[in-house]
C-alpha cells in the first residue's frame, strides 16, 4: 500500500471526517489501491462521526445497488442521500417506493426529482409509464431491469419476502404480478419468494388475479427440482385437479395428471406437510379417479390425522363413530374427535357435544352443591361431579368405575355396569367438553383407587350406593336432574351404536367427513 494511502487510514481512524469518506468510497467501490470490501466500507462510511454526513450517504446509496441497500436495511441511508439531492438515490428509491407502496405517485415523485437531478434513466422509465395505456408501472419498471445499480431481481425477491413477513396479501399480489411479468432470468432466489408468496395466499385464503399460468408453472417446477417441499405441495395438488385458494387448478398446469400428482403430493407429505396426506386422502377416496384406492386412502387419512391435521382428524374420528359397532371402535372415534375439537374445530366440537346427555341447573349452584358435600361426604362429591360433568344417567353415576374408565379424552362406562332396566349389560364412551374436565376426572379416579373401590358386581351394593346418593341430595335439596341425566332407554342405545347415532346428524356428519 502506497504512503499516501497508509497516511489516509491513520486520519481515518483519528476520526477525520474526509478520510472516513475516502477511504470508505474506496473499499466500497475497490479503486485506488483499495481492494473491494463492502462491509469494511460501510464501517467507516457509517461512523458516527458521520452520522449527520451527507457525504457519506451519497457515497453509500451510490455505491451499492439497490438489492445490496435493502437486504441490508440501508433504505434511511437512502432517504437521506436522495433528500441530499443525489439523482441514482432518487432514482433507485423510487423503485423501492414502487416495488413496497400501492401508490404508484410516490416513485413517480422521486423518478421526476431525479430526471430533474439529470438521470437519463429516470426519464425513460416516466416516458414508458406516461406512454402505456395499461400496467403503466410495470412499463416503466421494465426499461430498469437491465440496470445493475437497481438488480431488479434480487430487489423484487427480497420486496417479496417482506411483504409475506409483514402480511400484507395486497402488496404481495402487486410483486407476484411484478415478479411474473418482468422480463427476469428467475434465478432460485426469485422462485422461492413467488413460492413462498403463493404459500401466503393459500395459507390465508386469498385469490390472486390471472397471471401466465406457463411462467408459474416453471417456477413451481424449478423450486420443486430443488426439493422445496411447499413448491411440491401446490404443484401435486394442482396435477390432482384441486384448486388451490388463490387460483384454479388448471392456471398452474397445463393438463391434470393424477400419477404425478401423487408423487408431488408423497414428496410433501415425507417433508412433514400434513396437508398433503390428506390431499393424497382425498385423491385416492375417489372412486372415479385412476388411482383411486379405499385401503391407501384410509392410510393417508390415519397419517394426516396423525399429523396433527385437524381436519383429517374430523374426518377419521367422523368415519369411524359413524360405523362403530363396539367400544373399541367408539373409543377411537373419539380419541380422533377430541384432537380435533382441541384445535378448536367447530364440527368436532358439536358431534362430541351429542354425545354428552343434558343436565339441568346453571354449573355455579352445581359447583356450590358439590364444595358444601365434600365437606361431609367426599365420596358423593366426586360421584356427583363425574355425573354432571359427563350427562351420566343415575344408574350409570352410581355403577361407573371411574379408576379404570379414565381416557386422555373423556370417560369409558364399562360394560359391567348394570341398567337395572334392561336386560342386558352397556357400554357407553363420553367425552370430555373442556379440558378441566378431565383434570377433575382424573382426581375423581384417584380419590377412589384411594379408597380401594372397583367394579360394583352385586344388586346390593348398587342399591346402597343409590340410596346415598339420593340422601344426599334430599338433605341439600337438590333435585336429581341437576347431577344426573333423565333420557329414554331409546335414546341411550342410539349413543352405543354408531349407525344410529349418526341417523339424527346426517347433515352434520356429511359436513364432517367432505373432503
Amino acid at each position: 500500500m502506497r504512503r499516501q494511502d497508509v497516511q489516509l487510514l491513520a486520519l481515518a481512524r483519528q476520526g477525520d471526517l474526509d478520510a472516513l469518506c475516502e477511504v470508505g468510497q474506496r473499499y466500497l467501490e475497490g479503486v485506488q489501491g483499495f481492494p473491494k470490501y463492502t462491509d469494511l466500507g460501510l464501517k467507516y462510511l457509517s461512523h458516527p462521526a458521520l452520522s449527520a454526513s451527507e457525504r457519506s450517504a451519497k457515497i453509500i446509496a451510490e455505491g451499492l445497488s439497490l438489492s445490496d441497500l435493502v437486504q441490508r436495511d440501508l433504505v434511511p441511508i437512502l432517504v437521506a442521500a436522495a433528500s441530499a439531492g443525489s439523482s441514482a438515490a432518487c432514482l433507485k428509491l423510487g423503485v423501492w417506493r414502487g416495488f413496497t407502496q400501492l401508490d404508484d405517485e410516490l416513485a413517480l415523485e422521486l423518478w421526476e426529482r431525479a430526471e430533474t437531478l439529470g438521470s437519463e434513466t429516470a426519464s425513460n422509465a416516466l416516458s414508458a409509464y406516461k406512454n402505456s395505456k395499461e400496467s403503466r408501472l410495470l412499463s416503466a419498471l421494465k426499461t430498469l431491469v437491465e440496470e445493475p445499480d437497481i438488480a431488479t431481481e434480487d430487489t423484487v425477491a427480497h420486496a417479496l419476502f417482506e411483504a409475506t413477513r409483514t402480511v400484507d396479501s395486497a402488496l404481495v399480489i402487486r410483486l407476484l404480478k411484478f415478479a411474473t411479468a418482468l422480463p427476469l432470468e428467475r434465478g432460485s432466489g426469485l422462485c422461492d419468494a413467488v413460492c413462498g408468496g403463493l404459500v401466503f395466499l393459500q395459507r390465508n385464503q386469498v385469490s390472486l388475479p390471472e397471471l401466465d399460468s406457463t411462467t408459474l408453472h416453471a417456477i413451481l417446477e424449478d423450486c420443486v427440482g430443488r426439493r422445496n417441499a411447499e413448491a411440491a405441495l401446490l404443484l401435486g395438488r394442482a396435477f390432482c385437479g384441486i384448486d388451490t385458494a388463490f387460483a384454479a387448478s388448471e392456471s398452474l398446469v397445463p393438463k391434470r395428471n393424477l400419477r404425478g400428482g401423487t408423487a408431488l403430493l408423497l414428496r410433501a407429505a415425507d417433508a412433514g406437510l400434513s396437508e398433503a396426506w390428506l390431499l393424497l386422502y382425498r385423491v385416492h377416496s375417489d372412486g372415479h379417479g385412476s388411482v383411486a384406492n379405499p385401503h391407501a386412502a384410509l392410510f393417508f387419512l390415519e397419517k394426516a390425522a396423525a399429523s396433527g391435521n385437524a381436519n383429517a382428524q374430523r374426518q377419521l374420528g367422523a368415519m369411524i363413530l359413524k360405523s362403530a359397532t363396539g367400544m373399541a371402535e367408539q373409543e377411537l372415534g373419539l380419541h380422533w374427535m377430541s384432537q380435533a375439537a382441541a384445535q378448536d374445530d367447530v364440527i368436532a366440537k358439536s358431534l362430541l357435544q351429542s354425545f354428552v346427555l343434558p343436565v339441568q341447573g346453571t354449573d355455579d349452584d352445581a359447583l356450590h352443591v358439590i364444595e358444601e358435600l365434600e365437606k361431609i361426604d367426599p365420596w358423593v362429591a366426586h360421584r356427583l361431579r363425574v355425573s354432571r360433568n359427563f350427562g351420566l344417567t343415575k344408574a350409570e353415576a352410581t355403577c361407573v368405575d371411574v379408576v379404570s374408565g379414565v381416557r386422555s379424552w373423556g370417560l369409558v362406562v364399562s360394560s359391567g355396569a348394570a341398567d337395572r332396566y334392561q336386560r342386558t349389560r352397556f357400554g357407553r364412551a363420553i367425552p370430555a367438553l373442556k379440558g378441566q374436565f378431565v383434570d377433575s376426572l382424573r382426581e375423581s379416579a384417584e380419590f377412589f383407587r384411594l379408597a380401594g373401590e372397583g367394579p360394583v358386581l352385586s344388586n346390593a351394593e348398587q342399591r346402597q350406593r343409590s340410596q346415598k346418593l339420593r340422601y344426599r341430595l334430599d338433605r341439600s335439596g337438590v333435585d336429581e336432574s341437576m347431577f344426573f341425566a333423565q333420557v329414554t332407554t331409546s335414546t341411550l342405545t342410539s349413543l352405543r351404536q354408531g349407525s344410529s347415532w349418526a341417523q339424527g346428524l346426517r347433515q352434520t356428519l356429511r359436513t364432517a367427513i367432505a373432503n
